[in-house]
């Protein structure tokens, strides 16, 4: 049985239900004072609704009760619903907030091993960007990925669910969140203009807060012949141009109903990939000032997009911009599909995305690139890196202290190969910037026995005269002699290693960029 309790001196439903399975409950837009029930999934909105008093209370009961139920029953019908198709509430706490961005960290042109083009002399610029939070506190950022750089964070959701944004406005100017794909009222369109009726939303002013309500319904998910998830970009929609242009974008990645993992993830992928393919323009119009970017990197600067071989990724793409982001994104080394055709090029214009697959079956570093000419001159690449088998590292590596003692480098190891060490031989790199990787030419061997399971504390001295304070320390163990005669040795780089951040708080890389071909040499026995 549907319960619906008016009130005739507020002129409100408060709705619920004693039906089986069936989850109906009030929602709310604190920040409008708008109310609003949510039947079947679909929102029962009355926008601008006004009664006239009667003398006989129950007609007007009577009235509001059979209008909203006409509109559950419509509404039902026409998006296909039914009590069976209830989906998830999916709330996420966003922020915009200032920073001040650095498209080539490295300042390194890292695909080439060279310095970045003297164009570039100036890649720092003050941007805004999304950023998520765990709860309504707005106190604990909420990790993502690196490579997702500028990005701001992933909303998803599953055909059937309804998606709740908590937006605070940290920045100093009118800013909003505005969603494409998703179905919305005005209220929570998060983009002010007048239209014919006169009715336009405010943006949310600095310091406030908004909470936008969002659903995806049949229309927002995959159609015939897409995969089983496709991307919708949202952004601030105040001065749009401008403030896509700072950095105010982020994905909402839907899944088919009934083919989500609980997190809204598809369940027929390994990994997924997000790309913008974008020109931030911060000098207007002038080149030097042209950023030719994919997730806010130039020139290969974009950190760790690398997956396992034999995984099958889902790469969602998308563009934002103006008439020179016309992009045809290209991959080295595989070839990519959906569920209609191949292709190793995808056509990108703003505003336009989309999603293909591919089968990670060809281990190695390959190139991620924007193929028109002028966009290739402007750095618009990227390694993407296929990881081959290997056998897990037999030493765990930990405890690292390099930057206490200028002449000294301490750090332990314990054994987990399973037999008993005889002898251990290390190298390391440094990195002297973000992705900046230079080699130290160090050799360390070390003759003390260590069992397995035991753990060896290791001292070794070095000798560099630059860079006196590096970002991390990254240690390999290059060959191990175990007691019984056998050795070890790495089939690949990224097999063994071990980044010791002078920060502590650095997630460790799952591969590394590419050594560039400045060092030092120093050897040293224990």
């Amino acid at each position: 049985m549907l319960i619906v309790k008016v009130s005739p001196r507020t002129n409100t439903a408060h709705w619920g239900t004693d039906w089986p399975g069936i989850n109906t409950r009030l929602r709310s837009n604190e920040s409008k004072g708008n109310q609003y029930p949510v039947l079947f999934g679909i929102p029962l909105i009355i926008s601008d609704l006004t009664l006239t008093p009667v003398r006989n209370q129950g007609i007007m009961r009577t009235l509001l009760v059979w209008l909203l139920v006409t509109l559950a029953i419509a509404l039902q019908a026409e998006n296909g619903s039914s009590p069976n198709t209830i989906g998830k509430t999916r709330t996420y706490y966003i922020a915009a907030e200032d920073i001040l961005w650095d498209f080539a960290p490295s300042g390194r042109d890292l695909m080439f091993n060279r310095p970045l083009p003297a164009l570039y002399k100036n890649t720092k610029f003050r941007k805004t960007h999304y950023v998520e939070y765990t709860d309504a506190t707005f106190k604990v950022r909420k990790p993502q990925p690196e490579w997702m750089g500028i990005l701001g964070p992933v909303i998803r959701a599953e055909v059937g669910d309804a998606v709740v944004v908590h937006f605070v406005n940290h920045s100093t100017r009118p800013l909003s969140m505005h969603p494409h794909g998703l179905r919305y009222t005005k209220d929570n369109e998060g983009a002010p203009y007048i239209g014919p009726d006169g009715r336009s939303v405010p943006p949310v002013l600095p310091g406030d807060e908004f909470t936008y309500t969002w659903f995806a319904d049949e229309s927002s998910g995959p159609g015939p012949g897409q995969p089983s998830s496709i991307l919708w970009p949202y952004h601030s929609h105040v001065e749009e141009p401008v403030e896509v242009n700072e950095g105010l974008i982020g994905p909402i990645i839907v899944t088919a109903k009934g083919k989500a993992r609980p997190d809204g993830s598809p369940r027929d992928v390994d990994d997924e990939f997000i790309g913008l393919f974008m020109v931030f323009d911060h000098q207007q119009g002038k080149e030097a000032g042209m950023m030719h970017s994919i997730n806010g990197y130039i020139f290969s600067n974009l950190p760790d997009l690398s997956m396992d071989s034999g995984k099958h990724v889902r790469w969602h793409l998308f563009a934002m911009g103006n008439e020179r982001d016309v992009h045809t994104a290209h991959w080295h080394g595989k070839t990519v599909y959906t569920p209609q055709e191949r292709m190793d090029v995808v056509r990108l214009a703003p505003a336009t995305s989309t999603t293909v697959d591919m089968e990670a079956d060809n281990p190695g570093n390959w190139m991620l690139q924007c193929h028109v000419a002028d966009h290739m001159e402007g750095g618009m690449m990227a390694f993407f890196s296929i990881v081959p088998p290997h056998a897990a590292c037999p030493v765990n590596l930990s405890d690292g202290e390099f930057w206490k003692d200028p002449l000294k480098v301490r750090f332990s190891a314990k054994n987990q190969s399973g037999k008993t060490i005889k002898s251990i031989s290390y190298t390391a790199n440094v990195f002297i910037k973000p992705q900046y990787l230079i080699s130290t030419y160090a050799l360390w061997r070390s003759e003390k026995k260590v069992p397995s399971g035991g753990v060896n504390a290791y001292e070794f001295s070095r000798e560099m005269p630059a860079p006196t304070e590096p970002l991390g320390w990254v240690v390999y163990p290059i060959g191990i002699e175990y007691e019984d005669g056998t050795r070890w040795t790495p089939q690949i780089n990224s097999e063994c290693f071990h980044v010791f951040w002078r920060d502590g708080n650095t997630a460790q890389p799952k591969v590394l960029p590419p050594v560039q071909t400045t060092g030092i040499k120093e050897k040293e026995k224990d």
